[in-house]
């Protein structure tokens, strides 16, 4: 199997993926974040699935 690359930008990342893009060490930062409302975050069943554009515009500020 091929590993493909693309130059799309996903839509969502989960709270695993977004703490190792962020580079924090464990989830309990990007919790808070969202509880304090500077990520956009949306469950899906057992999922939550936090918005790549409020992790773009937290991290450039």
């Amino acid at each position: 199997m091929t590993n493909i690359k693309t130059n799309y930008e996903p839509i969502s990342l989960n709270v695993a993926d977004t703490t190792k893009v962020m580079g924090f060490k464990d989830t309990k930062s990007v919790y808070n974040l969202i509880r304090k409302g500077k990520l956009k975050a949306r469950k899906s069943g057992r999922i939550i699935l936090v918005s790549y554009a409020s992790i773009k515009k937290y991290i450039e500020g």
